[in-house]
């Protein structure tokens, strides 16, 4: 298995992003390059210091992961997700438990935590046990969707 280039830590080939520190592997380097009308890596070159100010954002990816179907910014301490109506987040399918998932802000911090769902959430395609710090450009899957966590 390669290293990532910035935190020198190990990365799975199939990813896109380190689940580490969020760079983005080969895969996604070679997609940028080879297609630079896709809006989602194009949006992935932003600067953290191009932004007037930080802010965590969650993009929500249409089905062929190519575009960001919305966005939704996290400024509650808790952003609940999952298909109830009352979440933060409604992620409507029968693949989304009620009360999936959700992201606490502690401090300057995200963290993402699986609230006891039916299917998993997943980090960087990694199932989450516990509270997983999140890194800008982090993916999370929940059921069928994706989302990118966003912190600029």
């Amino acid at each position: 298995m390669p290293n990532c280039p910035r935190c020198d830590q190990e990365m799975d080939e199939a990813s896109r992003f380190c689940k580490h520190c969020g760079h983005p592997t080969e895969a996604a380097a070679a997609a940028r390059d080879s297609d630079d009308d896709t809006l989602i890596l194009r949006l992935f070159d932003e600067r953290p210091e191009e932004a007037l100010s930080r802010r965590a954002t969650l993009w929500l990816l249409d089905p062929d992961g190519e575009r960001v179907s919305r966005t939704a910014e996290l400024r509650d301490e808790i952003t609940v997700i999952g298909r109830h109506p009352d979440c933060t987040i409604l992620l409507p399918s029968s693949t989304v438990s009620r009360r999936h998932a959700q992201v606490r802000r502690d401090g300057g911090r995200y963290f993402l935590s699986d609230l006891n769902s039916t299917n998993g959430t997943l980090l960087n395609r990694e199932p989450v046990l516990g509270d997983e710090l999140l890194h800008d450009r982090d993916e999370i899957g929940i059921g069928i969707y994706r989302l990118i966590f966003r912190y600029s």
